[in-house]
């Protein structure tokens, strides 16, 4: 009895259904880890599997760290006190302000065994923790104008620096809205709803316009800011991205980005782009020359490679995020990648937590981060031909061998870091806003009514009103906001005579 001519075709079949079955299990295992799972991505430390043992590594480290200064006189050994119990004392920093608690009535001190007045023993002290309202008040500047009976202009003297005259508000007010406005995330209704209680009458619309000034005034530090990063010759560059809707496409979400540069050495620039196109941190970088680390994100490899005048150096914490992501999903095929990653991560704290010298830093890694980064780059060129498609594990490698050259370059080049954390935690806490908020909406009015500032939706039906480019305070001239701030400037002019 012969077969068919389609059982021929079984087997293949059946493999076939086989990886897709398992590819479907594993992308089931992801979405469940996406809803279910730890969002960090710290690890348990895995087993050693290299030829250097955690205690020789060690070892090694402290022989290669600087020699720690004897003290001058030997310090007696501290007694190990135990936790007190009780609530944490206050700090003694804060103001004090001494209240003496009248004492009791004669007729009871008189003690009802010996009747004899009782005799003051010590004093008994309870600190408590108060609060003074906030204390708005008027200051009242008075300037003489002197003028000339031939009718030339008038003589007086300036106005304060920190007076803003027409808005009639001081310095102060607006650094106290600035303050609870972007680093507290105070919405503009809230804050007037609090000055309100205080009885002080300061409208959304007028907290907007103060804003507007501020960042006027502002722009030079910004600018100072910018040039400070760019002449650091390290950047650390990455992109945030934010959902932003356009009044011209009411109820439509747009994708804005906010660009984080920031120096090796700490300070920071934000720019506010309503695209995620490359050619922003390219025009910006037109004149840099020095090192560019970012995740690999496309188009950013460009910049400056023609000249080469830009080094560009990759990120292994993006590397691992994505082998992370495939052992939560069940692949743990990926754990032996992940533990190589984590072994250099390693390796970089023990170099920062004995304060290595460049020198020592550089031999440290060309002993054994640089043996470990080609083995593990030479795993994954043989094993991505068999991995699974469309699955995290060969995302993973993808990932990997694309971004060999700028991962290695992190391990050649001096003094480079092998992450690009420090651009991503100076935008994590921007990223608070979108916990409350998805979607920044403009409205526009008519008539006298003032337009409304910028406002972020929340998902729970709350309005978190923002106003222009929230986070770096800098927005171009043709931004949509600015003009409607301007708009409500002339509006509220014509009409009261003077606006904030």
């Amino acid at each position: 009895m012969s077969l068919p001519p389609e059982a021929e075709d079984l087997p293949a079949k059946v493999v076939a259904q086989e990886a897709q079955i398992r590819w479907l299990e594993l992308r089931v295992k992801d979405l469940e880890t996406q809803l279910y799972g730890k969002k960090s991505e710290k690890r348990r430390i895995l087993e050693e599997d290299g030829n250097l043992t955690w205690d020789e590594l060690l070892g090694e480290v402290r022989a290669l760290a600087p020699a720690a200064e004897e003290p001058s006189s030997p310090k007696a050994p501290s007694k190990k006190m135990g936790l007190k119990k009780g609530p944490k004392p206050l700090d003694p920093a804060l103001p004090r302000e001494v209240i003496a608690i009248p004492a009791p009535d004669l007729k009871e001190l008189i003690c009802p065994v010996t009747n004899r007045p009782m005799q003051p023993a010590f004093v008994e002290v309870l600190e408590v923790l108060a609060r003074k309202p906030a204390e708005y008040f008027v200051k009242r500047y008075e300037r003489t104008v002197f003028t000339s009976p031939a009718k030339t202009a008038p003589v007086y003297g300036p106005w304060p620096a920190d007076v803003l005259p027409r808005a009639r508000v001081h310095a102060s007010i607006v650094a106290h809205i600035a303050a609870a406005h972007f680093c507290e995330h105070q919405p503009y209704y809230r804050l007037e709803k609090h000055l309100e209680r205080l009885g002080v009458d300061l409208p959304r619309v007028c907290q907007v316009s103060l804003m507007a000034q501020l960042e006027e005034r502002t722009r030079p530090l910004v600018t100072a800011l910018q040039a400070q990063v760019f002449a650091s010759g390290y950047i650390h560059l990455d992109a945030t991205p934010i959902d932003l809707v356009d009044p011209g496409r009411p109820g439509a979400v747009r994708e804005s980005t906010l660009w984080a540069y920031r120096a090796t050495d700490g300070p920071v620039w934000f720019d506010f782009q309503l695209h995620k196109s490359p050619t922003s941190p390219a025009k910006a970088l037109e004149k840099y020359r020095g090192r560019l680390q970012t995740d690999g994100a496309s188009g950013l490899a460009d910049i400056g490679e023609a000249d080469g005048r830009v080094t560009h150096l990759g990120c292994f914490s993006h590397a691992r995020r994505y082998l992370v992501k495939a052992v939560d999903a069940g692949e743990l095929v990926a754990r032996p990648y992940l533990r190589s990653i984590n072994h250099l991560f390693r390796i970089e704290r023990l170099a920062r937590h004995f304060k290595l010298k460049l020198d020592n830093h550089t031999e440290l890694r060309r002993r054994h981060s640089l043996p470990l980064a080609e083995k593990l780059f030479c795993d994954v060129l043989a094993a991505l031909p068999t991995a699974e498609p469309k699955t995290r594990f060969c995302q993973a490698l993808v990932y990997l061998q694309g971004q060999k050259a700028s991962l290695m370059r992190c391990l050649t080049e001096p003094g480079a870091r092998i992450d690009n954390n420090p651009a991503e935690n100076c935008v994590r806490p921007l990223k608070l806003g979108a916990k409350y908020g998805k979607a920044a909406v403009m409205e526009s009015g008519t008539g006298r009514r003032p337009v409304r500032p910028l406002r972020v939706a929340s998902p729970k039906g709350r309005w978190l009103r923002k106003c222009g480019d929230l986070f770096r305070g800098r927005m171009p001239l043709d931004c949509p906001c600015q003009k409607n701030v301007h708009q409500v400037g002339r509006q509220q002019q014509s009409s009261r005579g003077s606006f904030p």
